[in-house]
Formats: C-alpha cells, structure tokens, sequence
C-alpha cells in the first residue's frame, strides 16, 4: 500500500465494503496506481438496501466508525465497488464541490452518468458509453514469481503423488449456481478423464462455498491418484499448488477464481455448474437476449434507457464471461492470456490516472 505521511493528503481514496472479493479488487487498483492512497472502511445499515437512485448522495445508509476522517482535502479520485457504497462515493464528490471523481467497479446499479469511470466486466452486460470500460478479467496483480512453499504437513504427500499434477478448484453454490451431488459427480468424472488422459495425479481444493456433501461426492467419485484438501483442513496450500500444478480444472462460479487459474499462464478446463435461476435472473436475462437481437426496437431502448437511470441492471451471468474468454483463446494454454490480462491492466490505469492528473 502507498500511503503519504498524512493521510489527508491522499489523491485516491478506496472505499471498503463487506465484499472481500470487491475489496481486493479495489485494492489491487490503488496499489498499481503507484500514487498515495487511503482506504475508507466503510459500515452500512439496513437503509443500504433501497436503490441508490432514492438515497441520493447522503449519509442515511452508511457511516465509519471515525467520522471525523472524512474531510478535507478531498480526494481526486473515490475508487469503490458495489451498490451499498454508491450513496458514499457520491457524498463525498458533494463535499469537494464536484472535484472528486468517481471510478466504479463491476456494476453500480445506478445511473451510469453519475461516474466518471465504470470498470466492468462481461458477466455484468453494462451497456456500452464513453464513461465504460468493459474487459474480459476482474483486475488482479500479474502472477507473483516468488516461491511459495508448500505446507510442512503436505510434503509427504506431495512426494508421493505422480506428475504432471492437475489441480481441481472447486467453487460453491452462488446464484444461479449450484454445486449439487449430480454436478460433484460430473465434476469428478471430468477429473478422472483429464488425469487418464494426461497421467499424473490430482490435487482437489474446496473453498468457503464449497458444500461438505458435494465434497464427500466428489471424494467418492475420484478414481485415480488424488489428495482432497477441504476448506479449513490445515494450512491453506492453494497459492503453492497453483504454481506447482501443470493443469488446472476449475468451476464456473467465480471470475475471480477462474481469472487466478488462467493467470498461471497453463492450461485451465472450466467446469460449467448446472443453474437453478430465479424468476428475477430469467426475467432480467430474457429482457437482455431480446434487446441484443433487435437493437434498435423499443425493447432494446426501454432496456438500455433503464439501465441508464439505474432502475435496471442485469443480473450476473457468469455465461457471457466464460465465452468471453474462449473467444479470446484464453483456455488453449497457450500464454495468451497473461498478455490480454497485461493490456487490460494498463488501459485500466491509464483511464484512471488521467481522471487523478485532471483538472
């Protein structure tokens, strides 16, 4: 982190919510920004919940527990993420008169005209305007070249574990995904062939989502050399492994996990967790399919015009990520990935540092 002797004194401000995906994302920014920075943990209560568009630029719905941080000098730049922290971003731009800009992340469920920036992605389906910039990775650091040992209590079983290794990230249930025991064994069976098919063995690693019962399924299936490491087991080897490993299979829950396993530069086989869709993702999701095929009809208009006021945003579909990225050549192992990852880095600081050197 860059932070100046006084705090006060920092051109960006990094405003923190309760998502720690969103946070690091945040912070991932501010620190390849290279300028002086200060983080704003921020705290919301249930008025966080209305839309951003009846909130306004007040202070109803959130607060810090040091008031009294929040003055000046202001910020050049707010970067946050989320629809919680919107109300906050906006009122501190209010107290610096209109001089702090606004660089949002991922999607910001309000009119897209209140940011001088939106950094997207494209599972959100922000529509296209001068103020979006739409990549095809959440922003993240380029792999880091320092060995990262495996944990004293895996060695042993590392060494007796064949090569290649291929290691299985293993998601969870987040909507509208759902890891079921039908899908652990699909996933398993997918694992099987690839070692079959590559020799070697398996490394298999849960996460905070990942249900115990689908784990235990997914242990049951595996039929060739394998070692399951379930979430919280021990000291957590997935930064080691993924350095290790000569293959990666990974679920379709998450772009941050999915990005981390292609920023290896190796081969990476995503597997697609089934979808259980709520009545608000179909409704939302046929609204967007059939605006993109008739872009000039008055269901296209009414959609983007919504989504322009911030009464509408589509509802994430990891779908249009996936291929996304396939179009691109990212799953071929190929290293193409790390440089479409670099150029995105750099046209996301480069927007960012003209809104700070602005005047």
């Amino acid at each position: 982190m860059v932070t100046p002797p006084d705090p006060g004194a920092a051109s960006v401000w990094v405003l923190l919510g309760a998502r720690h995906g969103d946070n690091q994302q945040l912070l991932a920014i501010a620190d390849a920004l290279g300028v002086p920075y200060r983080t704003v943990p921020l705290r919301f209560n249930v008025a966080a919940g209305l839309p951003p568009v009846l909130l306004g630029a007040s202070r109803l719905s959130w607060g810090r527990k040091d008031p009294a941080a929040l003055q000046p000098p202001w910020p050049r730049v707010v970067l946050a993420a989320g629809r919680k922290s919107v109300p906050a971003a906006r009122w501190i731009r209010r107290q610096s008169g209109g001089r702090t800009r606004l660089v949002h992340i991922n999607r910001p469920w309000a009119p897209l005209s209140w940011f001088d920036l939106i950094v997207t992605a494209p599972q959100y389906a922000v529509p296209e305007r001068p103020n979006v910039l739409s990549h095809r990775m959440p922003f993240m650091p380029p792999p880091v070249l320092i060995d990262v040992p495996l944990p004293r209590a895996l060695q042993a079983q590392a060494a007796r574990l064949p090569r290649p290794w291929t290691l299985v990230m293993v998601g969870g249930d987040s909507r509208p995904f759902v890891l079921d025991d039908e899908a652990a064994v699909g996933l398993a069976r997918l694992v099987n062939a690839q070692v079959r098919a590559q020799g070697g063995s398996a490394w298999v690693l849960g996460s905070p989502r990942t249900p115990a019962t689908a784990m235990d399924v997914l242990a049951r299936t595996l039929d060739v050399p394998v070692h399951v490491v379930r979430w919280g087991e021990g000291e957590n080897p997935y930064a080691a492994l993924r350095q290790r490993a000569d293959r990666l299979v990974v679920t379709t829950d998450s772009a941050s996990m999915l990005t981390e396993a292609l920023l290896t530069g190796k081969p990476v086989v995503p597997f697609a967790l089934p979808r259980q869709p709520d009545w608000r993702w179909r409704l939302a999701t046929a609204w967007r399919a059939a605006a993109a095929r008739r872009p000039g009809s008055m269901v296209a208009r009414s959609f983007d015009a919504l989504q322009d006021l911030g009464l509408l945003s589509s509802l994430r579909d990891l779908g249009l990520l996936h291929r996304a990225l396939e179009a691109a050549g990212a799953f071929d192992g190929r290293g193409r990935v790390l440089d479409i990852a670099r150029q995105e880095r750099e046209a996301t600081l480069a927007r960012i540092r003209a809104l700070i050197d602005r005047r």
